[in-house]
C-alpha cells in the first residue's frame, strides 16, 4: 500500500528530535509508524539502540510487531532485533524488575488484578471509617430519606467512595506524590473534604499492598519515575538502549506516562494520536491536553495525516460537519474546543485502496417514543441488513451496559448471531462459564437440569433441526403460546429434569431402557450426540475431586481447550489453590458459583488473555459494544443508539448520568470536587465552580465520543435516540446532537 500525505514526510523526512503526527480516523497511522520503524531499522539509523513504541492495548502490541516484521521482510531482514513494542505498563514493569529494591518490593512482587485491588481498598475504607464514620456520613443528604431508605444508600456510598479514593490515589500517584506527602500536603484541609479523606485512606492502601507483595498499575508508573530520577546510570542504560521512543494513542496519555517517556527520548520523541478521540477522560487519569500542547510546541515537527480511505464520502462529510457545528455553533462557548479543526479527506482517485461506495445515501436518523422500541426496531434493522447482505460486519453501539443488557436480551430471543465486547460478554468468558458448567454438575451429580446446563454449553453446541428461529417466528409464538415447536435442546432439557441421571450413566445392566426416553427425543440428532459424551461425563465424574486445582486442569483437557482457553484455565485453578487454602470452608459448590457468575473474579484476566488475541469483527455476526470500546475498530454498518439528553448532553440544564442523587447539593459530583481540590491544593489553581467545570468536560467528551462513534461506520450509518413520556415530569429528550444530525442528513439525502 502506497504512502499518503502526511505518512510520505513522516516516513522519509523524520530523522530525530520531537515529532507529532495527529492522524484522523482511519487515517492508517499503524501502518505508517510501522513502515517508518522498518524503514529506519533497514537503514541502521536507530544503532546501537532500537526504537521503542508504546502503545495502549496489549492487542495493539502484537498489531505493531506483525506490522513491523512484514515491513522488514519486505525488505530482505530478518528477525526483529531493532525495536521494542510494547504497553506502558509491560514498559514500567522492566524498569522496576532492574531495580526493586527502590522500591521496597522484593524480586516476588505481583501486580494486582482488578478483584484484588477492589478488596484492598474495601479492606482500607474499612479500617479508616472505624473512626471516621460521622465524616463518611456527613456527604450524605440525610434529612431527606426516612432510616429504612438510608440503610441501602450508606452501602451504596461506601461502595462509590471506594472507588472515588482510588481515582484520587490514581491521580495523586500520577502526580509524583507517595501516601505521606499526600497526607501532609491534605492536612490543611477541611475534615469534610473529600481529598482528605483519600489521603487519609492512600497510606492503609498502600501499606495493604505493600503486605501482600502487590503493585497496581498506578504504582509501575509512579515506581518506574522514581527509580529513572534516583538512578541516573539505569536513565542512561535506557537512553542508550532505545535510541527513538514512540507513543501511540498519545491523546490518551497522561502527565506521569508523558515524563517517563520524555526521559527515555532524550530528545527522540515521536507522538501519534488524535486529539479528537479523547475520550478516556471521564474513567482514567489522561489529559487529552498533553498531545495538543506536544503539537503547539514550536520546537515539535508536526506532520498532519488527514486523509482516509475508511468510509464513504457521504459519512466523511457527516463527520466533517459535526466538527464544524461543534466549533462554529456548540450553545456552550467554552464546549467548542472540544473538537479540533482536523477534518478528514477522502483518498484521491488513483490511491490503492479507494473510500467505499455504495448506490444510495446510506446514513439515516430516526426518534423513537421509547428505549425498548428504539433497542427492538434496531434490531430488526440490523438482522434486515445482514440477511440482504450476509457478507457483511455490523455493530449496534449504546452508551451504557443496561441498554447493551437490553439489546443482547433481544438478539438471543431472535437467536441471532452477535457478539458482545466487554469483560462479562459470553465470548470473552465462554472458558470460564465452560469450567462453571462442569463443575457446577460434578458439585451436584444428581441434579438433572445442571446435567444438562452442561451439556448444552459445554459439548451439544451445535443448532440443532427446529432450535433455530427468525425474528418473525419468535414474534409469531408470542401472539400464539400454546402453537409453539419445540426444539432439540428443549426437549432434551425438559427429559433430563425428570429423570434420574443415575438412571442415564449407570444404568442397571449397562444399558439405558429406550421405552423410558420419549420417542420423538430418542430419534433426534440431539439425543445421539448426547450419548456419545456419556463416557466423558462418567470420566469427569469420577476424577478425585479433593485437588480441585488439578481437576480444573483435567477439565480443560477432556474439553480439549486451546492454548488461551488453557492459560485462563491454569489462572483459575491457581487462585483457586489460594482461596481454597485461605478458606478451608470453600466447597466445589460455593466455585461454580463463583465461576458463572456474571461478575465473577476471574473475568479480568479473561479479558486479558482475549484482548491479547485481539478482535476482529466477523460477516453476518452482529457486535455489541459501548462507544467507548469501538474505539480502533470499523464495520460496514454501524447503528449509533441512545442519542438522548442524559448520554449525550449538550447543554448545562441537560440530565447528566453520574451525579450522586443521595449526596448534598454541593457534593453530587463528588469526582469534580476531588479534582477542584486536587488542582487547587496540588497545582495552585482553580477557578470557577467546580460542578459546572466538570459538566463542561463532560459535554467535550460526550460530543467527542460521538464522533468516534461516526467514524466507525465504513458504507451504513444509523443514528437514533427516544423522546419519551412527552410532557411528564420524567420525560426524555433526545440529544441535540441528533436532531442536529438529522437535519443534516435529510437535506443530504433528499439531493
Amino acid at each position: 500500500m502506497g504512502l499518503r500525505k502526511g505518512q510520505k514526510e513522516l516516513v522519509e523526512d523524520y530523522r530525530g528530535g520531537y515529532c507529532a503526527v495527529p492522524a484522523i480516523p482511519g487515517g492508517g497511522k499503524t501502518y505508517c509508524l510501522s513502515v517508518w520503524a522498518a524503514r529506519m531499522i533497514a537503514m541502521g539509523i536507530p544503532k546501537p539502540g532500537k526504537i521503542l513504541i508504546v502503545t495502549y492495548m496489549n492487542s495493539a502490541v502484537n498489531n505493531f510487531k506483525q506490522r513491523i516484521s512484514a515491513e522488514l521482510q519486505r525488505l530482505g531482514i530478518q528477525g526483529n532485533k531493532g525495536y521494542f513494542v510494547s504497553t506502558i505498563h509491560g514498559l514500567c514493569l522492566q524498569i522496576i524488575k532492574e531495580k526493586p529494591d527502590h522500591i521496597i518490593a522484593n524480586e516476588e512482587f505481583g501486580i494486582v488484578d482488578e478483584v484484588t485491588k477492589v478488596q484492598i481498598i474495601n479492606s482500607a475504607v474499612d479500617e479508616w471509617k472505624r473512626g471516621n464514620e460521622r465524616r463518611l456520613a456527613f456527604f450524605i443528604d440525610e434529612q431527606n430519606f426516612s432510616s429504612n431508605k438510608l440503610n441501602d444508600i450508606y452501602k451504596t456510598w461506601h461502595d462509590k467512595f471506594c472507588g472515588l479514593v482510588l481515582g484520587a490515589i490514581g491521580d495523586f500517584k500520577c502526580r509524583g506524590i507517595g501516601p505521606q506527602e499526600a497526607l501532609e500536603r491534605c492536612k490543611s484541609l477541611p475534615n469534610n473534604s473529600f481529598l482528605r479523606c483519600a489521603s487519609e485512606v492512600y497510606g492503609l492502601y498502600d501499606r495493604k499492598l505493600k503486605i501482600s507483595g502487590f503493585l497496581d498499575f498506578d504504582d509501575m508508573l509512579y515506581s518506574s519515575k522514581k527509580i529513572l530520577m534516583e538512578d541516573s546510570s539505569l536513565l542512561e542504560k535506557y537512553q542508550k538502549k532505545y535510541t527513538f521512543v514512540c507513543e501511540d494513542e498519545a491523546q490518551d496519555s497522561n502527565l506521569i506516562q508523558s515524563e517517563i517517556l520524555t526521559m527515555l527520548a532524550n530528545g527522540n520523541l515521536l507522538r501519534v494520536g488524535d486529539s479528537n478521540q479523547a475520550i478516556c477522560g471521564s474513567f482514567s487519569n489522561s489529559d487529552f491536553t498533553l498531545f495538543k500542547s506536544f503539537c503547539e510546541d514550536p520546537a515539535t515537527t508536526v506532520y498532519n495525516i488527514t486523509q482516509s480511505s475508511r468510509n464513504t464520502k457521504d459519512i466523511i462529510n457527516l463527520a466533517n460537519h459535526f466538527v464544524k457545528y461543534i466549533r462554529e455553533r456548540h450553545p456552550i462557548l467554552e464546549c467548542r474546543d472540544s473538537l479540533l479543526p482536523q477534518y478528514i479527506e477522502p483518498v484521491s482517485d488513483d490511491d490503492e485502496r479507494k473510500n467505499p461506495e455504495i448506490p444510495e445515501y446510506g446514513i439515516k436518523a430516526g426518534i423513537f417514543p421509547s428505549w425498548q422500541d428504539e433497542a427492538r426496531r434496531i434490531v430488526k434493522k440490523a438482522q434486515e441488513f445482514l440477511n440482504l447482505f450476509p457478507d457483511k460486519t455490523a455493530a449496534i453501539l449504546a452508551p451504557s451496559a443496561w441498554k447493551i443488557k437490553e439489546i443482547v436480551k433481544i438478539l438471543g430471543s431472535w437467536d441471532l448471531p452477535y457478539e458482545q465486547l466487554d469483560n462479562s460478554s459470553p465470548e470473552k468468558n465462554k472458558t470460564v462459564r465452560m469450567l462453571g458448567r462442569v463443575i457446577d454438575y460434578i458439585a451436584y451429580p444428581e441434579d438433572g437440569e445442571k446435567l444438562a446446563a452442561m451439556m448444552l454449553e459445554c459439548f451439544l453446541t451445535e443448532r440443532y433441526d427446529a432450535d433455530h428461529k427468525t425474528q418473525v417466528e419468535t414474534e409469531n409464538d408470542i401472539e400464539n403460546e400454546g402453537q409453539k415447536r419445540i426444539g432439540q435442546k428443549d426437549m432434551l432439557t425438559s427429559f433430563l429434569k425428570r429423570c434420574p441421571t443415575e438412571n442415564l450413566l449407570y444404568p442397571q445392566g449397562g444399558e439405558i431402557n429406550i421405552r423410558d426416553i420419549p420417542r420423538e427425543l430418542s430419534k433426534s440428532t440431539i439425543w445421539s450426540d448426547f450419548l456419545s459424551y456419556l463416557d466423558l461425563v462418567r470420566e469427569l465424574l469420577e476424577f478425585p475431586d479433593t485437588i480441585v486445582e488439578k481437576l480444573i486442569l483435567y477439565i480443560s483437557e477432556k474439553l480439549k481447550f486451546g492454548r488461551e482457553e488453557r492459560a485462563i484455565a491454569q489462572k483459575v485453578a491457581g487462585d483457586v489453590r489460594y482461596l481454597m487454602s485461605r478458606s478451608p470452608v470453600w466447597r466445589m459448590g460455593d466455585l461454580a458459583l463463583e465461576l458463572l457468575s456474571p461478575k465473577n473474579m476471574f473475568n479480568y484476566f479473561a479479558g486479558v488473555v482475549y484482548e491479547l488475541k485481539g478482535y476482529e469483527p466477523k460477516p453476518g455476526v452482529i457486535t455489541v459494544a459501548t462507544y467507548h470500546k469501538s474505539k480502533g475498530l470499523e464495520w460496514d454498518v454501524v447503528f449509533l443508539t441512545g442519542l438522548n439528553y442524559a448520554d449525550f448532553p449538550v447543554t448545562l440544564k441537560d440530565k447528566f448520568i453520574g451525579e450522586y442523587w443521595f449526596l448534598r447539593e454541593e457534593y453530587k459530583n463528588p469526582q469534580a470536587v476531588i479534582k477542584a481540590e486536587m488542582q487547587k491544593k496540588i497545582e495552585g489553581s482553580f477557578m470557577g465552580d467546580p460542578l459546572v467545570k466538570a459538566k463542561i468536560e463532560t459535554i467535550s467528551e460526550k460530543a467527542r465520543l460521538l464522533y468516534v462513534g461516526i467514524t466507525r461506520a465504513k458504507q451504513y450509518l444509523f443514528l437514533s435516540g427516544e423522546h419519551s413520556n412527552q410532557g411528564k415530569r420524567n420525560e426524555v429528550l433526545p440529544c441535540q446532537y441528533l436532531v442536529e444530525i438529522k437535519k443534516f442528513i435529510d437535506e443530504e439525502g433528499s439531493k
